[in-house]
């Protein structure tokens, strides 16, 4: 038996809908999954490598790449701290590396292209941790240090702000053009489409422009 009339639309948009949510989170999630592990493994190769300086880095870049649920950004901190509680305990010459560990996690955290910081816990640990190391024992020198590093600036946030109100904005025009703009033959509706499909591709155009310099 055929299915009724009316439900026919009614799965043709789900499907568009279903249609508009992979291509709008497929490419970024695949793309942040993908820099985040190609990171994490060139950190793996450097390490082998004894190039301790190179591995901080990659650990730093990965670290910068944000995804919910993922666990890359925990791995990547993990390793930092290791490397700086390993340099650590190799006073006084380890002090050095401990501090190039410590400010690539401070560095990435408030360089995060994230609508806020993330980490907030892992930021003060390791604010606190610089501190204590510039300071050399000196108290009063310890607070001082740690009051400046709670003040630094963070990133600018403005730029992923607007950058993700143009993705925001290109997921619900395309979600519009899919349902509204476009008949069912697959042909754009005239007006109605055509200005849509514009407002999608301006909206996308903003968001990789936006997203560049954020």
């Amino acid at each position: 038996m055929s299915e009724p009339p009316a439900v026919r639309p009614r799965v043709q948009r789900i499907a568009r809908v279903a249609a508009v949510a992979t291509l709008a989170l497929g490419p970024l999630v695949v793309r942040v999954a993908w820099e985040a592990h190609s990171e994490l493994a060139a950190a793996a190769v450097a390490r082998e490598a004894g190039d301790e300086a190179t591995e901080v880095m990659h650990l730093g870049r990965a670290l910068r790449w944000r995804l919910p649920m993922a666990s890359h950004d925990e791995q990547a901190i993990a390793r930092l701290l290791a490397i700086a509680e390993q340099a650590q305990r190799e006073v006084p010459v380890g002090v050095a590396r401990a501090l190039v560990a410590y400010r690539e996690i401070r560095s990435a955290l408030l360089g995060s292209r994230a609508l806020d910081v993330p980490h907030a816990d892992t930021l003060l640990e390791v604010d606190t941790r610089i501190a204590a190391l510039m300071a050399d024992g000196d108290a009063a020198a310890e607070a001082t240090r740690l009051a400046e590093l709670r003040q630094a600036p963070t990133h600018p946030r403005i730029g992923a702000m607007a950058a993700a109100l143009a993705w925001v904005g290109w997921v619900l025009v395309s979600a519009r053009l899919l349902l509204r703009g476009i008949d069912a033959r697959g042909r754009l509706v005239p007006g109605l489409g055509t200005r849509t499909g514009l407002l999608a591709l301006a909206l996308l155009i903003a968001w990789m422009v936006l997203w560049r310099f954020a």
